[in-house]
C-alpha cells in the first residue's frame, strides 16, 4: 500500500515540475510513478507530453501507445500519437491514426484539425481545406485549425488569407504560440519588411528566449541593410545559446556579408562541429572559397551541400547560383528543381531554373520553364528576353522574334533587347540569302 502511495506521490510532483516547466525532473518523477504502478494510463499519457516537450517524439509515441493499450479508446492519446507521426513525418500513418480517431468517434473535432497540418506537409492543400471546413462544423472556433491551415495557405503563397487566419488565431487564443513569428514571415514574403519586424518583436516580448525568432529578425534587419543590429541579435543568440549550431551559422552569415572571410570560415566551421549536418554552412565555407579563388574546394564544399538535402528555399536558390559559378550545371538545375516544386509559384525559382538548364545545353528544357514562370508572372521582359536568345541558338528565329517582340512592347527602351533584335535581323537576312543561293544552285544543276 505504501508503494502505492509514493507512486501517487510522485505523480503529483511531476505534475508540478510540468508545470513548472522543468521538464527532466518530471520525466524522473514520473517514469518512477509507472515504475511502482504501471496499470495507470494517465501517467504514461503524462510521460509522452514530457517527451514530446523534450522533442523526443519516438518515444512520446511509445508512451501513448503505452497508455492506449490499458485504455484502447482514449482518444486524446490516439490524437496525440497522430500528431507526433505528423511531425516526425510518418504522413500517412498519421492520417491513418486521425481516421481511426474519426471511426470511434466523428465529433472529436481534433482529428480533423490534425489532418490538416498532415495533408499540408504532404502539399494536398485541397484536403487540408476540406479538413478545415469539415472541423468548423463541429467546433465553430478552435486557433489550431486556424493555424493549421494558415500554414497551408502560406505554402501556396496566399499570405494575405494566411495572415488572416493567424490573426484569428491570436483572437481567439493571445497567447497562442510562434504565430507572430509566421505573420512576420508571411510579411516579409510579401515584402512589408517594417510590419514583419515589429511581429518579431511582439513574438520576442512573448518568449524572450526564442533564439530560432532572433536569428529570423537578424536575417531580416540583413535585409533591410540595418547591419550592425543584425549583428548585435546574433552576438546576443550566441550568448543565449552558445551549444546551437545555428547561432554560429548566421554570425557566420553576418560576417561573410561584412568581407570577414577568416571570421566566417571560423564561424561555419563550429555550426558544423556542434551540428554536421547544419543546413547552409558547407554552401558558404563554398563561397568563401570561391571568394579566395579556390574552386576545388569551393565545388567539394558545394557538393557536400548538396548531398545534406537542404530545403530552405533561400538555401536552395543561393547554392544554385553559386554552382553555376563554379560550372557545376547539372547539380544546379537539381538544386532549382527541388524549388519549384517547393515554391511552385514562383516565378524567379523558374526563370532560374531555365537559365541553369541554358547553361547545361537544354534548351526545351529551359524553354519550358520559361513557359512557367510566365504562367505565374506574364510581365517578366527577362524570361522573354531569354526565350528569344534559346530559340535563336535553336535557329527558329520566328518564335525569337515573337518573344523579343512582346519583351520590347514592355521595355522599349532597352538596350539588349534592341541589340538582339538587330542581330535576329541579320541572321534573318542571311537565312534569306543562303536559301535563295541554295535554290540558285539547284536550278544551275537541272
Amino acid at each position: 500500500m505504501n508503494d502505492w502511495y509514493d507512486a501517487e506521490q510522485r505523480a503529483e510532483k511531476a505534475q508540478e515540475l510540468f508545470a513548472q516547466r522543468r521538464w527532466q525532473e518530471c520525466l524522473t518523477e514520473i517514469r518512477a510513478a509507472i515504475a511502482i504502478n504501471p496499470y495507470h494510463s494517465a501517467w504514461y499519457f503524462n510521460l509522452g507530453l514530457t517527451l514530446d516537450e523534450l522533442q523526443r517524439f519516438e518515444e512520446a509515441i511509445e508512451a501513448y501507445q503505452a497508455g492506449l493499450r490499458i485504455e484502447p479508446d482514449d482518444l486524446e492519446a490516439m490524437y496525440r500519437v497522430g500528431v507526433d507521426l505528423t511531425r516526425l513525418g510518418r504522413l500517412e500513418e498519421a492520417i491513418a491514426d486521425f481516421e481511426s480517431i474519426q471511426s470511434l468517434d466523428a465529433s472529436f473535432e481534433p482529428c480533423y484539425c490534425g489532418r490538416i497540418i498532415a495533408y499540408t506537409e504532404q502539399g494536398d492543400h485541397d484536403k487540408a481545406e476540406e479538413m478545415f471546413y469539415i472541423a468548423r462544423q463541429y467546433k465553430e472556433d478552435c486557433p489550431h485549425c486556424y493555424y493549421n491551415v494558415a500554414v497551408s495557405l502560406s505554402r501556396r503563397g496566399l499570405y494575405d488569407r494566411a495572415i488572416y487566419c493567424w490573426q484569428k488565431s491570436l483572437d481567439m487564443d493571445e497567447s497562442y504560440p510562434e504565430v507572430h513569428r509566421r505573420i512576420a514571415e508571411a510579411l516579409r514574403e510579401k515584402g512589408d519588411l517594417e510590419q514583419a519586424r515589429s511581429h518579431y518583436l511582439q513574438e520576442l516580448r512573448a518568449s524572450p528566449g526564442d533564439t530560432s525568432t532572433l536569428l529570423e529578425l537578424g536575417s531580416l534587419l540583413m535585409q533591410m541593410r540595418r547591419i550592425e543590429e543584425a549583428g548585435e541579435k546574433f552576438r546576443r543568440a550566441i550568448e543565449m545559446a552558445p551549444e546551437e549550431a545555428a547561432v554560429y551559422y548566421f554570425q557566420g552569415r553576418w560576417l561573410l556579408f561584412n568581407g570577414k572571410l577568416a571570421a566566417a570560415r571560423e564561424a561555419f566551421e563550429e555550426a558544423l562541429r556542434l551540428d554536421r549536418h547544419c543546413s547552409g554552412a558547407q554552401m558558404c565555407l563554398g563561397e568563401i572559397c570561391l571568394r579566395s579563388g579556390d574552386v576545388i574546394k569551393a565545388r567539394r564544399h558545394l557538393r557536400m551541400e548538396v548531398r545534406s538535402s537542404p530545403q530552405d528555399p533561400e538555401i536552395l536558390m543561393r547554392l544554385s547560383n553559386l554552382l553555376l559559378d563554379c560550372g557545376q550545371n547539372r547539380l544546379a538545375v537539381a538544386c532549382l528543381d527541388r524549388l519549384t516544386k517547393l515554391r511552385p509559384a514562383d516565378p524567379t525559382a523558374w526563370q532560374n531554373l531555365a537559365v541553369a538548364h541554358f547553361m547545361a545545353g537544354r534548351y526545351d528544357l529551359g524553354i519550358a520553364a520559361c513557359q512557367q514562370a510566365l504562367q505565374h508572372d506574364a510581365k517578366q521582359t527577362t524570361v522573354m528576353f531569354n526565350l528569344a536568345l534559346a530559340y535563336e541558338r535553336q535557329g527558329d528565329y520566328t518564335q525569337a522574334t515573337h518573344w523579343l517582340r512582346r519583351a520590347a512592347a514592355l521595355e522599349p527602351y532597352d538596350l539588349a533587347i534592341h541589340r538582339l533584335g538587330l542581330r535576329l535581323r541579320i541572321l534573318r537576312g542571311w537565312r534569306s540569302i543562303v536559301q535563295a543561293l541554295r535554290r540558285v544552285m539547284f536550278w544551275k544543276k537541272d
